[in-house]
């Protein structure tokens, strides 16, 4: 048995949140030490509680699991952040890594994959629910395919589209890509199709496995 993971449980739904202390709480080498029902009650609780491995739900009122994770790492936590949610939205998805989760996994986990991610995370290992890893390796592959049979003339992104590209890739929404570069929503769509047609692509998955084969991520 290695040794005690403090745990920070955090989860707007009463009753997955305690049924997870529960059967957290039955396993000899992990300590509960506190739970939060959103984001910000996360946030102030981290600094007190100073847990290995904080589980943390993505879809929650007044803050949201990903804002959760960003704030918490801006100050400095160091320990594991394990993502537990119902969304398998490539957006939540990467959103959720760039703001510094280690692991991304389902709820509708077996209990013995949740214990074992979070023994991975509290190792700073990094840990994919199987349905986003195959997901994400297929589209991958897809591009790896892609590349050998895409058209070498009339596939130029324009400098806007690379930048657009580029941040897409880094976890961020249509909505905060407009933001970022002072221009519509609708406008960020309109240039995204653009993108898939040029490139040949069906999806925001490919898209984030070609801004990464061609290292245009954003910092």
């Amino acid at each position: 048995m290695g040794p005690n993971i403090k745990l920070l449980v955090v989860d707007d739904h009463p009753l997955f949140r305690r049924g997870l202390i529960s059967l957290l709480s039955t396993k000899g080498n992990f300590s509960v030490v506190g739970e939060a029902s959103n984001g910000e009650e996360a946030i102030r609780k981290v600094a007190d509680l100073t847990p290995d491995v904080i589980l943390m739900d993505i879809q929650m009122p007044e803050c949201s699991g990903i804002e959760a994770t960003g704030s918490v790492r801006s100050q400095g936590f160091s320990g594991g952040i394990l993502l537990l949610t119902v969304s398998d939205r490539d957006e939540d998805f990467f959103a959720a890594l760039k703001a510094g989760g280690d692991g991304y996994l389902l709820k509708d986990a077996e209990p013995e994959e949740i214990i074992l991610a979070i023994s991975h995370v509290a190792k700073r290992e990094a840990i994919i629910s199987p349905v986003m890893a195959t997901r994400l390796l297929t589209e991958f592959r897809r591009d790896e395919d892609k590349e050998t049979k895409r058209p070498t003339k009339g596939t130029d992104l324009s400098p806007r589209e690379e930048e657009i590209l580029a941040l897409v890739a880094a976890g961020s929404t249509n909505k905060e890509v407009a933001a970022k570069l002072f221009i519509t929503e609708n406008t960020v769509k309109t240039h995204l199709r653009r993108i898939m047609q040029k490139l040949h692509l069906r999806s925001r998955y490919e898209a984030v496995a070609y801004a990464t084969k061609k290292q245009l991520l954003a910092d």
